[in-house]
């Protein structure tokens, strides 16, 4: 059953009083709202969270994990008009419970001739990368695959996901094939829990920052496939010993370069921001690059990872976040560009400069038609809450000068956290996971092109 979500007024852009309710074919409820620029994804009597977002043009898609009772499975909303309203969620998963997610390891989308979904699942066998196809912009979804081969020790997961311009989806991840033996037994990543979103901020950071100490080493290799419509995956290992549970991040350039970010491990263990590039699809990479001399040490793992994106000119950009020190040490997210295809990246720029600001994270980044934006969530003495600032380049500069414009709080007065962000050709769309009456929701919120960033 599908249906069109129409906005409405409402005096807060995070109130309503009662949800369009539709009711789907795996008896499930399912509940989504648009109210002013805000629309809230969900399912009903499940814990949401674990958000990506993607457009091209007005078609837009949003894709996160839902829980109920230990079962998490995958849904999509898919939008027409650049977000103003969603068609009713879709399962994309095949396999009922097939599906895992925290807040470094949302399901990701992307949008090219098909709409491609990839996620890390639990089953029986072990840890797995699955990924599933939609022909018809996301209305529904083919039966998933496996990305790799089956019975692999380790745990896998931290996944990103791009689509070149002939449609193969390119997928990379942490892997730890290489750090457990046959017959070994595996740390299990940690699972979604019903959590508020804001209580589980940094958990991630105590629970792996344990696994150091275990007996079985903590090694996590980088690996990326190339997968066709109709092709065999193509499967490169991309970097060895990184950080073991910060995500990575995966982007595609104009020339059909793939280019991979991750948290990689420098002597001696400072957890640093690094690039590598691919000239062949994905089949072989370079050496990482360093993008930044941050010397984050650390004994354990951040659990928080890069986001790059590549803009028409070829220009590559990340967003991270590190460790400032100071007379309180804090984490704060920075920007940097390369203009020479990842050889070599400008001196790191702070996103944000508010004095208030105790913890900056989770940071997504997207170009698109010329324009570059950063989303992150902080905490202040107000609570969490999802910010914006848009990156542009200094007037009449022949060549990529960043500015980073003033940042915006586009989560209003209420907690947000693990946001994500896409350019539909009307708007900016950024989504993240908000407290909910039962459990959690998606929200997503529509900038319009030409919203002053300063105003809420």
């Amino acid at each position: 059953m599908t249906a069109a979500v129409r906005p409405r007024v409402i005096s807060s852009i995070l109130a309503a009083a009662s949800l369009l309710t539709l009711a789907a074919c795996s008896g499930s409820r399912e509940a989504a709202r648009v109210a002013g620029d805000v629309a809230s994804l969900r399912i009903e009597g499940a814990d949401n969270r674990g958000v990506s977002i993607a457009a091209a043009g007005d078609h837009v898609v949003v894709v996160w994990a839902a829980t109920v009772e230990d079962q998490t499975n995958i849904y999509a909303g898919v939008s027409r008009d650049g977000g103003k309203t969603f068609d009713a969620p879709v399962k994309v998963n095949d396999i009922d419970g097939d599906a895992r997610a925290t807040g470094e390891q949302p399901p990701k989308v992307a949008i090219g001739r098909d709409v491609v979904v990839a996620w890390e699942s639990k089953v029986s066998d072990g840890a797995r990368i699955r990924l599933a196809r939609s022909a018809d912009g996301g209305r529904k979804f083919k039966p998933a695959t496996t990305i790799h081969e089956p019975g692999l020790t380790g745990v896998r997961g931290w996944a990103s996901l791009a689509l070149d311009a002939d449609g193969v989806a390119h997928v990379a991840w942490l892997d730890g094939r290489n750090a457990h033996p046959a017959g070994s037994t595996a740390p299990k990543p940690a699972e979604a829990s019903a959590k508020s979103p804001e209580s589980s901020l940094h958990a991630g950071h105590a629970e792996h920052a344990g696994h150091a100490g275990m007996h079985e080493p903590m090694r996590q290799d980088v690996f990326q496939a190339a997968i066709g419509s109709e092709s065999t995956p193509a499967e490169a290992q991309v970097a060895t010993n990184v950080c073991f549970c910060c995500r990575t991040s995966l982007a595609v350039g104009p020339n059909g370069a793939t280019f991979v970010a991750f948290r990689n491990i420098f002597p001696t263990n400072l957890r640093d921001m690094a690039v590598t590039r691919s000239d062949d699809h994905g089949h072989t990479f370079g050496s990482p690059v360093r993008v930044s001399e941050d010397r984050w040490e650390l004994n354990a793992c951040p659990e928080d990872g890069p986001s790059i994106a590549v803009d028409a000119a070829g220009v590559l950009h990340i967003a991270w976040p590190t460790l400032v020190r100071g007379e309180t040490d804090r984490k704060a997210v920075f920007y940097s560009f390369s203009s020479d295809g990842g050889r070599t990246f400008a001196p790191r720029m702070p996103i944000n400069s508010a004095a208030d600001v105790t913890v900056e994270a989770h940071p997504q980044i997207v170009s698109a038609g010329g324009r570059v934006f950063v989303v992150w969530d902080q905490s202040t003495s107000d609570g969490h809450r999802v910010k914006l600032s848009e990156i542009t380049s200094a007037q009449g500069a022949t060549t990529w000068t960043p500015r980073v414009g003033s940042a915006m709080t586009v989560s209003a007065t209420e907690p947000g956290v693990y946001p994500a962000v896409a350019s539909s050709s009307s708007a900016t769309l950024v989504a993240w996971t908000a407290p909910a009456a039962r459990g959690s929701e998606i929200l997503v919120r529509r900038v319009p092109a030409g919203s002053h960033p300063g105003l809420p």
